[in-house]
């Protein structure tokens, strides 16, 4: 009885393993005239989940065919004006993609003797090319439907097919195609809050590829400070002005960065960096200006200034600036003044502080001739106006003032 017993078994399961790969040629079948879409799904679907067939390169060889001639009926849906299913087509390329893929994998792999000998590598390679491309259409539909998500899903799709082993040598990374679809990943991503991970990822790939370099070291700039990244952000600014010296978004955002972290020498020599590279621009000098003023670096400050007017005679800025110089020196003086109580030296320390005022009062005045909407140097001459006892001057800048703050 036992022996009976086991020899039903093992017919059993010979049976089984019969039927599974009978659905592989069931499917196979099924996708010649007449097709039977629905019924190579069924059959092909049940040989994917099999333990025996589910390790067959055709399985999924065939897969991919099936998966992509539900593909191609509903594109040719489209292409006659049809009724079609957006989301059926983009189901099922995707589908068929992971179906060649696989199908290259196992072929790849050495059966019972040791040998590879895939069977349909060669139209494997052909077709996730092929198919591959097609991701790109369908990503751009997703997109223009302003469906951000489907679209980064498919060209992040399309983005993988280069990695898979079976297209190793290709080279379809290297396809200029190949970046500007991870340039469009990073404008779907950046439009959809939960894939902003995914939108720096891509732009991290595309600064080191080279691709559109110098603006992805400003966008990443961007990224990394609206995520707290700080210690990237600071890397990405420094190299950033290793290869694109002269680019004053990356300069400007790494100084502002060591100002703001109290790193004024850091500053200083990004700026000292800055002038070198561009010699020319006044901007940069004015800011130096601006930053030994508050290391209370007077006389740095107005060389800077004044070095920022050689090159730009036009810079509000600058002459802003060295007015302000003048104001905060005569400020100091005051505050130092209060605490004299010997009013003969008290009166001679206030003398010096309207000297001040009034040497700050032509640079202030020029500044706003330049830009007369600048409300922070306005304030600051109005100040030097009633310190200096200029009353009429004063009530005409104080309405000036009042009437830009209220528009």
């Amino acid at each position: 009885m036992k022996r009976v017993a086991l020899s039903l078994m093992l017919l059993t399961l010979a049976a089984s393993g019969f039927s599974q790969k009978s659905n592989v040629r069931k499917a196979e079948n099924a996708l010649m005239d007449p097709v039977d879409l629905n019924s190579a799904k069924t059959n092909i679907e049940a040989a994917m989940q099999n333990p025996e067939t589910s390790k067959m390169e055709k399985t999924y060889y065939v897969a991919g065919n099936v998966y992509s001639k539900f593909y191609e009926t509903e594109e040719t849906k489209r292409l006659k004006q049809e009724s079609f299913s957006q989301a059926v087509k983009d189901e099922n390329l995707v589908k068929a993609i992971d179906a060649y893929a696989k199908a290259g994998e196992l072929g790849m792999l050495p059966d019972e003797k040791g040998k590879v000998k895939p069977k349909y590598q060669k139209d494997v390679k052909r077709n996730l090319e092929q198919y591959g491309k097609y991701l790109i259409n369908e990503g751009l539909i997703s997109y223009n439907d302003k469906n951000y998500k489907q679209a980064v899903n498919l060209w992040s799709k399309y983005l993988e097919v280069p990695s898979y082993p079976v297209m190793a040598g290709m080279g379809l990374e290297k396809d200029t195609l190949y970046n500007e679809i991870k340039y469009y990943v990073v404008d779907a991503a950046n439009r959809v809050p939960e894939l902003k991970s995914v939108a720096i990822k891509s732009m991290e790939e595309l600064r080191d590829a080279g691709y559109k370099e110098e603006n992805m070291y400003e966008w990443l700039a961007s990224e990394y400070k609206e995520t707290n990244q700080m210690d990237k952000y600071v890397a990405n600014l420094q190299n950033g002005m290793k290869k694109f010296p002269k680019n004053q978004y990356l300069m400007g955002s790494l100084i502002n960065y060591y100002i703001e972290n109290k790193k004024e020498n850091e500053a200083i020599a990004y700026l000292d960096e800055a002038v070198k590279n561009d010699p020319k621009n006044a901007q940069y000098l004015a800011v130096k200006g601006n930053l030994l003023m508050s290391m209370q670096k007077f006389d740095d400050a107005v060389a800077a200034y004044n070095q920022a007017i050689a090159v730009d005679p036009n810079s509000a800025a600058a002459y802003s600036g060295l007015g302000i110089v003048y104001v905060t020196k005569a400020e100091d003086i005051n505050d130092k003044a209060s605490s004299i109580r010997d009013n003969k030296k008290y009166n001679a320390e206030r003398k010096r502080a309207k000297e001040e005022f009034e040497k700050a009062i032509p640079y202030l005045e020029k500044a706003k001739n330049l830009d007369p909407k600048d409300l922070s140097n306005l304030r600051v001459l109005r100040a030097a106006y009633l310190r200096t006892d200029k009353g009429a001057e004063y009530s005409k800048i104080d309405a000036e003032i009042k009437a830009l703050e209220n528009k």
